[in-house]
């Protein structure tokens, strides 16, 4: 079955899937600002296109991905970011939910703000597995690359990764507006969608030898 979509397949075909792999990921990102030139949804837009990435070479399934996230850039154009309890609750009803249609492995896998909603990501999948839960990782783009120690918020990685994902939903011409990088980091005029496909595919590649291991 070449079909990755939680949503797209019926319950025969998802119980087919997870007797192949018992592994499900969980792409979880926000809706917030990231300059005049990204969409909104990025974290979550890039998220879930790295689950569907992995999930194509580990097997396994995707779910719709949740565009809700927690703190950031509050007050900025565009920004809806919710409560850490609010994530925290729906955190724990989805990995509840997974472990009752009996996933072994779910991948938590966050493109927003590590520190931050990983930590709280990390705390409640801790709290699930000690309570008997399906065994859960908590994984984010931005910390997991092998050769990048830090990644500045909308700057010359994200713009890359976008050109590389949704070149069609990238606006490089309005950086060069008045104010157009404030609140983003200015390395984003120096992007290139080539920078940015070899940095989502080493990301790829370490999300899937953390599944295989996780397993």
């Amino acid at each position: 079955m070449d079909r990755l979509r939680y949503e797209e397949l019926t319950p025969v075909e998802l119980t087919e899937a997870r007797e192949q792999a018992s592994l499900v990921y969980v792409p979880i990102g926000s809706t917030e600002f990231h300059g005049p030139h990204l969409p909104v949804g990025f974290d979550t837009l890039h998220a879930q296109a790295v689950c569907l990435a992995a999930a194509a070479q580990t097997g396994g399934v995707v779910l719709p991905p949740t565009f809700w996230g927690t703190r950031g850039h509050e007050g900025f154009p565009g920004s809806l970011l919710l409560q850490e309890d609010t994530i925290a609750a729906l955190a724990r009803d989805i990995l509840d939910q997974l472990t009752q249609q009996g996933y072994r492995l779910i991948v938590l896998f966050t493109g927003h703000w590590p520190e931050v909603q990983g930590g709280l990501l990390q705390r409640v999948a801790e709290a699930h597995m000690a309570q008997g839960g399906a065994r859960t990782l908590v994984l984010d783009p931005l910390t997991i690359h092998p050769t990048e120690a830090r990644v500045e918020h909308a700057g010359k990685i994200e713009t890359s990764v976008m050109l590389h994902l949704r070149p069609d939903l990238v606006h490089m011409e309005r950086l060069s507006a008045p104010d157009a990088l404030k609140a983003i980091t200015a390395d984003c005029v120096e992007a290139t969608a080539e920078y940015g496909k070899a940095w989502f595919e080493a990301v790829v590649e370490e999300t899937v030898r953390r599944a295989r291991e996780g397993r």
